[in-house]
């Protein structure tokens, strides 16, 4: 006999025992949550190197393509609603 149960992640993480590396984001304002220590690192790239984005994109480095193509698909979005801090 089989028993339909619904499972959230919240069941899941009591389960395992699984504490998550950073508070999960509510995805009220959006749904990309980046690393702190990830934020910034292909602007300073493409600034030591001299590069565009669009030469990035064909870079040998796979991290490299994943951060630029990130950054054009980013580019297409709409921002509203986020304020930037200074």
């Amino acid at each position: 006999m089989l028993i339909n149960t619904l499972i959230t992640m919240s069941d899941l993480i009591d389960y395992a025992g699984i504490i998550p590396e950073y508070p999960v984001p509510s995805y009220k304002d959006g749904g990309i949550h980046i690393k702190k220590k990830n934020r910034g690192k292909f602007n300073a790239l493409k600034k030591r190197t001299g590069k565009t984005t669009e030469e990035l994109t064909h870079s040998k480095n796979p991290l490299t393509r994943k951060r630029a193509i990130f950054a054009q698909n980013a580019k297409k979005w709409k921002k509203g609603g986020r304020k930037k801090n200074k």
